[in-house]
């Protein structure tokens, strides 16, 4: 199944609890909104430390590219510009678990900042975002992840 459709089949609000890149705990909230059409989504996600301080915000696009390849564009406020992640890898397993993971650019290209960003849909609702990511000329790593179920009472 598409992830879009995977998502829209899915209530339109999860929370959980997540790590940062800095070993913080954070509770992590995610909010899609179906756009006109129903041919892309908005992903609201947001990531409070235990003091409540919001530790990351980002609002993104997850649509598709002219040549069908899904994608995302991510705004967030660490970033000063906006980068699009093309689907890289998508994996759907046997037991109702899909994968997809977005890359801004290789792993490799290390003069540049890159990241990734996977989101992973489980077979009992829940939902996996994970980051990775490296600096220009530092290592590339798994940076964040959170995992989450969704809201009781939401659409």
């Amino acid at each position: 199944m598409p992830l879009l459709a995977a998502l829209q089949s899915l209530p339109n609000q999860f929370c959980g609890e997540g790590i940062n890149h800095e070993d913080q705990t954070f509770t992590g909230c995610l909010h899609w909104q179906a756009l006109p059409g129903q041919r892309a989504l908005l992903l609201h996600y947001s990531a409070s430390g235990t003091d409540g301080e919001i530790l990351h915000r980002e609002t993104t696009l997850l649509g598709y590219l002219p040549d069908g390849t899904l994608c995302l564009w991510p705004v967030m406020d660490e970033l000063p510009y906006v980068l699009a992640h093309p689907a890289i890898r998508q994996a759907e397993g046997g037991h109702g678990v899909l994968e997809v993971v977005f890359a801004s650019g290789p792993r490799s290209l290390n003069e540049h900042f890159r990241q990734e960003i996977t989101i992973r849909v489980e077979a009992n609702g829940q939902l996996l975002y994970a980051q990775a990511w490296g600096e220009p000329n530092g290592s590339f790593e798994d940076r964040s992840h959170c995992r989450l179920s969704p809201v009781a009472g939401t659409a």
